[in-house]
């Protein structure tokens, strides 16, 4: 494999971690002996390592992913590469395999898609799966067939280029979000750009919402106020809500409403109308666009979105509707409210899935929001034995 200037730096990460072939992958052990060495934060997460392995700490250094891996690199857009024996895999922030370690080489090309070698041969994998064509579901681009794989820069551009004997694949990497929207992998719509993060002065490493502000950046749907600051705390309005489902709706039918320039004293007038004629909002429903947005309303909006009500249920509808304290199945907005639930997008404000509907939303919450609505790998399973990252802290 060769991979050229900017690739070139990950391909050195890569390498810091002792690439190998031909080993099996060991089965989790507990951690060594000994203390417990805790590293710099990113994303709310710390790097932990203990005779020798590796895991994971919280802002409140406890060991939220065990100590078992041979090599980790940090979190970066809700995902950490590791090394579990000889063989290189991709987590995300509950510790889930977003791509089992069973890679000798692992690099993201970009997109969420990886160029991969297994065994001697190289193809190209998806953090997320889609059909396969047969009834089942697949997360291989290209199957492991090429003897050989590179990315390099050509035009100006980079290329990803796999050899199978004497024949040549080429892919320009731009070309990925357009490949994946046609072999139906989820979020292909909002696709994860490599190298492409926020540097806010007002967002801390260990802060809960890092990852979300991260990756809703990344993804553009949330953007710093001016002066290199986010305003995690600030409220979002009425206007601002209205002004995001529109976009989002817009990029998720592929329409070119989000391409269009708003200006002028009702910049989101043009917003308004398009989600009453998209069905997310009422005409009338709201008529002061500037005062801040309440949770209830977030919900209602959102939930309304062609995307929303298109995403599968991972967690029970009727446990949700059992769960969450402060919301009867008769209180305006509920079935909207539940619904994100159920699909992974709310965990509430606590440990008992508490929603505060009255309450305003913040900027932080707002990225948490749209950054599992965009990203299917964001979306919180609330019963599987592990605390979920909640939307506020």
């Amino acid at each position: 494999m060769r991979v050229k200037q900017a690739a070139g730096r990950a391909l050195a990460l890569l390498l810091c971690l002792g690439l190998t072939a031909g080993a099996q992958v060991p089965s989790a052990r507990a951690a060594a002996s000994g203390p417990v060495t805790i590293w710099g934060y990113s994303e709310g997460l710390a790097l932990a390592e203990q005779g020798g392995k590796w895991g994971y700490a919280d802002a409140a250094r406890e060991i939220v992913i065990p100590i078992q891996y041979s090599s980790a690199l940090d979190f970066s857009l809700g995902m950490a590469q590791v090394k579990l024996g000889s063989r290189l895999g991709v987590i995300r922030q509950d510790g889930a395999y977003l791509i089992e370690p069973v890679y000798s080489s692992l690099y993201h090309i970009n997109s969420g898609v990886y160029l991969a070698q297994r065994g001697i041969k190289w193809g190209v994998v998806s953090i997320l799966p889609f059909p396969d064509g047969q009834g089942g579901t697949t997360n291989i681009v290209y199957d492991f067939v090429y003897d050989r794989a590179e990315v390099v820069e050509q035009g100006g551009a980079e290329v990803l280029n796999l050899y199978q004997g004497a024949s040549k694949t080429a892919i320009p990497v731009f070309d990925f979000p357009a490949l994946l929207r046609e072999k139906g992998v989820p979020s292909a719509q909002f696709p994860l750009t490599r190298g492409v993060q926020p540097s806010f002065s007002d967002v801390s490493p260990r802060d809960w919402y890092a990852v979300w502000v991260d990756v809703a950046y990344n993804v553009g749907l949330a953007s710093g106020v001016g002066g290199g600051r986010f305003a995690p705390g600030a409220t979002l309005t009425v206007a601002e809500a209205l002004k995001l489902a529109a976009t989002m709706e817009s990029r998720y039918k592929g329409d070119d409403f989000h391409l269009k320039s708003t200006t002028g004293s009702l910049w989101y007038q043009p917003a308004v109308d398009y989600c009453v004629a998209s069905g997310i909002i009422r005409a009338g429903e709201f008529t002061d666009y500037t005062r801040p947005v309440t949770r209830r309303e977030m919900a209602r909006i959102f939930g309304s979105t062609t995307l929303a009500r298109n995403l599968p249920t991972i967690n029970s509808l009727d446990r949700v509707k059992s769960a969450v304290p402060d919301i009867r199945s008769s209180s305006p907005g509920a079935s909207e409210i539940y619904s994100l639930y159920a699909k992974g997008i709310l965990s509430g404000v606590d440990d008992r899935l508490t929603f505060r509907p009255e309450a305003t939303l913040t900027r932080a919450e707002m990225a948490a929001l749209v950054s599992r609505m965009a990203r299917a790998e964001q979306r919180i399973q609330l019963w599987d034995g592990v605390r979920p990252l909640g939307i506020q802290r």
